[in-house]
């Protein structure tokens, strides 16, 4: 079990060198930049969110100027900005008109120990585990909302008395003859400096521009529309929440735990998207929820609103060529001088304006091309798509939430609960195949139960096997479900038998049939034939192989075969035995395109000197020098046909003049008459497949690789009955067990095993 990372310190110790470097010259030119371009993009985006959130426009830079400091100096992830989030503006707002604000501020300090909490556990990878459509639609629900809730302001209408979709938008229609145009004209010019102006240059700031250019043109031309007003002239100052008079502990309770979830999930996205934007930074997520935790305390203590990482700001940060946290701090520096002495400028800023950022802001989380996307690859994921969108915009925040999450849950029970079964012609001659595959459990009654359809329909005293090879899952109810499969097949007087059974499985079977299932249970079709007295036809079993292919592992390689059809790239040529037990690509858990290929009777390969002609030859002359491969395998196996029958021939056999002439030319016949009597076969397979190594050091083209040091050629052993890949190490002068890849690949490893293993069981 791994030990848990506990923080109890905050991190502190592993920050040292972080702060350190803020005091140092290097990069100092590349975060000033940075620090003031994102304060740039801040300025508008504060104001305009603390104004969806139902506060006080000042609130937005107060919260983004704690938050800058904070969470940068805490925070795990090197180039985040964290402040005031949109995607966080509705529940904010849902919390202050139902709670109060001073709820809102014990909420947030609620948010900030839980999140420090998280972080010192080291559970802050667990915040993840919440389902992309149910994020995606919590998104573009929050862009509904906000997009709705700001029409009234941009029509320059009161705000309404309740924030739900219906209420604002009866709202509207009761004052609509209210409208005033010079409000109406501000947001469209916003918006029209907001889409236009990076068309010109992206070096300006669309939304400051579009503030500032709307703040100038209502107070040169006096059009009579609402302003900020009146910031204060100084930072509040900090002070515990008071506890809000006549809430309840639990409506508190309910609403901490949702702003957590939510803030944690957004800066653990945030900080996903700075990861693959500055990928020479990797992010600590637990440090980073303890720093989210600090500025969500620290801001409570100043009367903001709760903070998260910023997807937006964030970007922005990289973009401009932030090397260090110290950007971040800039950024926070800028505003509060902003605040400080530009507050007369700040108040004359339109609330149309603001409305029109927010209106961009709205667009952009709405983006339909999101749902198409969901909806293209997986029609289950665009229903939970839509139905978080749905009930978050039509019914409640919190419930969109909770129901997405449950749609989910249902969604993916179903998936995985599911059987895939095929009715397939028979490979014996006149028996029926079934294949099952995935998960055999509770959940497969209703696939289970149409497979008693298709049974029902099969012709009488036929064989039925079943197979079960590909069932990754089996419960209880699921061998009662297949003992329930057999029993139809044989009141149909048709003769089943079980194919694949693990032993697990097979005691499972007995117990849900309460007898032995021997007689009816084999390892393989060819055993399962045998049961029922027929032959395996090999023409009908090369014909189901390419049909099962056809449906389960194509489709799952499509996008490679299209790369593949433009030529190959392998990295080694394999040359090992023709015997039917040696598959490479499945104990090397290669894809197509990996290995060049080349097998013939034991693994022999001539000499350079006699190979003129020689298809090895050719082969190992290709691979080398128009291929380009970087490594040769020579692979032997245990039971080798071809070694057995050296070791025991008499000479030279009239009835096969071709291995003969293929022994000699390769030199095995005098090479293995050359070793010790008292050898073992195996073991003299093994010395068989040093003797080919040799034999592939002896070309051209081989030679001046290995000097060039782009080839390297290695000798290995497969092991039949164990299933174990040996490799021959000159240090220990014996075959060894291959060592396993570098711990830092495993993961890569695993998970294209797991897709090949997917692949083949028809990606269940």
């Amino acid at each position: 079990m791994p030990r848990l990372d506990l923080r109890l310190d905050l991190g502190v110790r592993r920050l040292l060198p972080a702060w350190r470097s803020l005091f140092s010259r290097e990069h100092i030119r590349d975060d000033l930049v940075a620090g003031l371009t994102v304060a740039c993009v801040a300025i508008p985006l504060s104001l305009a969110i603390a104004l969806a959130s139902g506060v006080a426009p000042v609130v937005g830079l107060i919260t983004a100027i704690l938050a800058g400091v904070v969470c940068a100096l805490f925070g795990g992830t090197r180039l985040a900005v964290s402040g005031p989030a949109a995607a966080m503006a509705v529940l904010v707002a849902t919390i202050v008109q139902e709670l109060g604000f001073a709820a809102l501020l014990v909420v947030a300090v609620g948010c900030g120990l839980l999140q420090i909490v998280t972080g010192v556990l080291g559970l802050g990878r667990f915040i993840r585990l919440v389902p992309l459509p149910v994020i995606e639609g919590f998104t573009a629900g929050i862009g509904a909302i906000i997009l709705i809730g700001q029409l009234p302001r941009a029509l320059g209408l009161p705000a309404p008395e309740q924030s739900h979709v219906f209420d604002v938008v009866t709202h509207i229609f009761d004052l609509l003859p209210q409208t005033r145009p010079a409000a109406v004209v501000v947001t469209l010019g916003s918006l029209a400096i907001i889409y236009g102006l990076p068309r010109l240059s992206r070096r300006i700031p669309p939304h400051l521009a579009a503030v500032i250019v709307a703040t100038v043109a209502v107070a040169a031309l006096g059009l009579q529309t609402d302003t900020i007003g009146a910031l204060p002239k100084s930072l509040p100052t900090p002070r515990l929440p008071d506890w809000p008079a006549g809430v309840s502990i639990v409506a508190l309770a309910g609403a901490t735990v949702v702003v957590y979830a939510l803030a944690s999930l957004e800066t653990l996205l945030s900080t996903t998207a700075v990861d693959k934007m500055a990928r020479e930074h990797k992010s600590d997520p637990d440090q980073e929820l303890i720093g989210q935790g600090l500025g969500n305390l620290t801001v409570a203590a100043f009367g903001g609103i709760p903070v998260t990482g910023v997807i937006a700001r964030s970007a922005t940060n990289v973009q401009a060529g932030a090397k260090t946290r110290r950007s971040s701090i800039i950024h926070a520096i800028a505003l509060l001088l902003a605040t400080l002495v530009a507050a007369s400028v700040i108040a004359l800023i339109p609330i149309a304006s603001l409305a029109a950022v927010l209106f961009s802001v709205a667009f952009r989380m709405l983006n339909p091309r999101t749902f198409s996307r969901l909806w293209k690859h997986s029609r289950a994921d665009g229903v939970v798509f839509a139905v978080t969108f749905a009930v978050i915009v039509f019914v409640d925040l919190l419930k969109g939430v909770q129901w997405g999450i449950a749609a989910a849950l249902v969604v993916a029970a179903i998936q995985l609960g599911r059987t895939r079964m095929v009715v397939r012609g028979a490979r014996t001659g006149d028996s029926y195949v079934l294949d099952l595959e995935g998960p055999l459990t509770f959940m497969s009654s209703l696939d289970i139960e149409r497979l008693g359809h298709d049974i029902a329909l099969l012709e009488p005293g036929r064989g039925v096997i079943i197979d079960v090879g590909g069932v990754t899952l089996m419960d209880a109810s699921g061998a009662e479900m297949l003992w329930d499969v057999v029993t139809q097949a044989k009141a149909r007087e048709l003769r089943p038998v079980v194919v694949g059974l693990t032993d697990d499985q097979r005691a499972m079977l007995s117990a849900a049939s309460g007898e032995d299932v021997s007689s009816i249970a084999a390892a393989s079709e060819r055993e399962a034939a045998a049961l029922l007295g027929a032959e395996l036809s090999p023409d009908a079993t090369l014909r189901a192989g390419v049909d099962r292919y056809r449906t389960t592992t194509r489709p799952h390689y499509a996008q490679l075969f299209e790369h593949l059809a433009t030529g190959q790239a392998p990295h080694t040529l394999f040359i090992t035995c023709s015997d039917s037990r040696i598959i490479p690509d499945l104990f090397t858990d290669t894809e197509p395109g990996e290995l060049f290929i080349v097998r013939d009777v034991g693994n022999l390969v001539p000499r350079a000197a006699v190979s003129l002609g020689s298809s090895v030859g050719a082969a190992i002359e290709y691979a080398v020098d128009v291929l380009s491969v970087r490594k040769i395998v020579v692979c032997g196996h245990s039971g080798c046909g071809a070694i057995k029958a050296l070791l025991m021939e008499n000479g030279a056999s009239e009835r096969h003049p071709n291995i003969d002439a293929w022994l000699d030319v390769t030199e095995a016949r005098a090479g293995i008459a050359a070793l010790p009597s008292s050898l073992s076969a195996d073991e003299v397979a093994r010395m068989n497949v040093l003797l080919q190594v040799d034999h592939v050091r002896s070309y051209d083209v081989v030679i001046d690789a290995i000097a060039e040091g782009r080839l390297s050629v290695a000798a290995w052993f497969f092991d039949v009955g164990e299933g174990e890949v040996e490799e021959w190490s000159a240090e220990a002068q014996r075959f060894v067990p291959l060592a396993g890849e570098p711990s830092s690949e495993r993961s890569a490893a695993r998970a294209k095993s797991r897709r090949r293993r997917d692949a083949a069981r028809g990606g269940h």
